[in-house]
Order: structure tokens, then sequence, then C-alpha cells
């Protein structure tokens, strides 16, 4: 009994403690392998979350940032991209001090373009892509024949790396160029070669004062042309006797309201206009005058204001640039 004791029991015994030995063993490894797996899976998850910074500061630095919509006046659309391709050209011919304000300055210029295009659009000036490439070669001054190794093919590649920027870049610029010429153009065409033109004669002073003593004088007797001559202030008429031709749109408001009222040969009392104090005689009134070369430049300037006004009031702009976007924009231009 004893024997089959020592014989059955000891070797139970020995079996139970191997069998423990080696169920300790494997949970072990089990363990050692699951925190090896959980230290890659950390290591790969970081790495992931790496890649994927990394590849979101790409596409918000190269795609979503540049392809921001900073401006926006009605349907015409600037990028932030486009904006920082002008921003280098503007900022050398436009000096406004700071780069804050330069950037500003540059808002306010596509803003300009905008509404221009806009008051272009509105006047059935539509450029296709034929027209922006012979727009383009007429600034170059050579034939628009775009096929490679063609003059104008060499030219445009020398004016692309001079301006540093990119073919769409400056096509969108050109386009602009070439609807402001001509908007300008059917807006001279609106403006004419005749209109309505007044005949002034015109003594200026600085001072309510000195305005009553030359006009005291003219109704005494002296020549109004050489009182101007001799006392006004006014440059321009004083050189012809103080006669001013004009078309009233071209004379500041206070002057056009008081003539429209005037009678012929009637001097009339002073009128405040800025710093300065006018003596008027409305001599004559022409419903169709001839203008000048100047009166034409300067009225065909005054109806394109006057458009970009209409347009401003007509459509939506909005704005979205952020100082990020000036950083940025500085960073790209130099």
């Amino acid at each position: 009994m004893t024997r089959r004791d020592r014989t059955t029991g000891l070797p139970v015994a020995q079996r139970g403690r191997r069998g423990g030995a080696r169920g300790g063993e494997g949970t072990g490894l089990l363990r050692q392998r699951a925190a090896r797996y959980g230290i890659i899976g950390t290591a790969v998850a970081a790495l992931l979350v790496v890649a994927a910074l990394v590849a979101y500061n790409w596409y918000d630095s190269s795609i979503a940032q540049p392809g921001k919509v900073v401006l926006q006046v009605g349907e015409q659309d600037f990028s932030l991209s486009y904006y920082a391709a002008r921003l280098p050209e503007f900022a050398r011919t436009n000096p406004q001090g700071s780069g804050l304000l330069v950037t500003q300055a540059l808002l306010t210029q596509l803003e300009e373009e905008g509404l221009m295009l806009e008051a272009a659009a509105e006047r059935g000036i539509a450029l296709s892509e034929d027209d922006v490439t012979a727009a383009i070669a007429f600034e170059l001054g050579v034939p628009p024949n775009t096929s490679r190794g063609s003059l104008f093919d060499s030219r445009y590649r020398d004016a692309l790396r001079d301006s540093g920027l990119s073919d769409g870049h400056y096509r969108r610029q050109a386009e602009a160029r070439e609807a402001e010429r001509q908007l300008r153009e059917a807006l001279r065409t609106e403006v004419g070669e005749t209109g309505s033109l007044l005949h002034i004669r015109v003594v200026t002073a600085a001072t309510l004062e000195e305005a009553e003593a030359l006009r005291a004088r003219i109704e005494e007797g002296e020549d109004m042309g050489t009182v101007a001559q001799l006392d006004s202030l006014h440059e321009v008429s004083r050189q012809n006797d103080g006669l001013l031709l004009s078309p009233p749109d071209l004379l500041e408001t206070e002057l056009q309201e008081v003539l429209a009222a005037a009678e012929e040969d009637v001097l009339l009392e002073p009128v405040e206009v800025g710093e300065m104090f006018w003596v008027m005689r409305l001599e004559r009134r022409e419903s169709a005058g001839a203008y000048t070369d100047e009166h034409i430049a300067e009225l065909t300037e005054l109806r394109f204001a006057e458009a970009l006004e209409a347009a401003r009031s007509r459509v939506t702009i909005e704005r979205d640039f952020t100082t990020d976007d000036a950083d940025w924009a500085i960073e790209k231009a130099s």
C-alpha cells in the first residue's frame, strides 16, 4: 500500500508541478507578445498620426490655403494663390509703407478690378480665351501665333519668367487689363465728341471778404477778364481772361447747383468751394458744344468711376483675408 502510494502519489505530484511551470511559462510568453504587439501597435498608430498630420499640413499649405477665396466681388472670386502671385509686383510699384498696409492696398486693388469686371460684363464685354491671347500678343508686340517656337511663344515665356506668374495667373491679369481697356473705350463712345458745355467767366479768392471785394470792383465797371488775370487764384482760367469752358458734370457739385439756376450775363454771389470762393458770370450755355480732348478724357474717367460705384451698389462683396493669409502671401512673395 505504501509502495503504491509512493508510486502513484509522487509521480502525480511531479506531473502537477511540471504542468504548472509550463502553464506559467506560456502565460508569460503571451504577456510578452501582447506587450510587444501593444508597443508595435502604439508605434504604428503614432506613425499614422504623424503621417496624417504631415499630409494635412501639406494639403493645407499646398492646396487648401492657396485655393482659399479671400475676396469675392459678385461673380468674381480671388484666391489666396492669385493674391500672393500679384503681391511682389504690386509692392514694387505701389509703396504703401508697412507690409500690412501693402497687403490691404492690394486687396482694395483686386476689389476694384472685380467691380470693373462686373461693370464690363454688364455692358456685354466678355472675353474668350482667344481674346485674352490676342490682348497678350498686342501687349508683347507680336502676332498671336501660339504654336511652339513662335515669336509669341518665346516672348510669352520671357514675360512669365520676368513676372514670376503662372500661365493662369498671367492670363487672368491680362484679362482684367483688356476688360478695363474695352470698358473705357465703350464709355468714351458714350461720352461722344459734343455735349452740354458751359462758358463761365471766373474770379476766385481765398476768403469771402476778398471775393466780395473783387465782385464789387467788377460791378463798378472793371473788366472781369482783367481782374481775373491780375487777382484770380484759379490758374487755369486766369490765363484765358478768367474764361472757363466746362461740361457741367466736371464742375464741383456746389458750382453745378448754382449754375443750373443761373441766368446768362448775371454776376453771381460768391460760392464757397473747398478753400476758395468763386465769383462767376455764366456767359453762355451750349447743348451741343465741342468737347476738347481733355474734356473727353475727364468725362470718360468720371463715367468709369460711376460705373464702378454702380457695380458696388449692385453686387455682394465679401472679404475673408486673415493675418495668417497675409503672412502666407508675404512668405510666398519673398
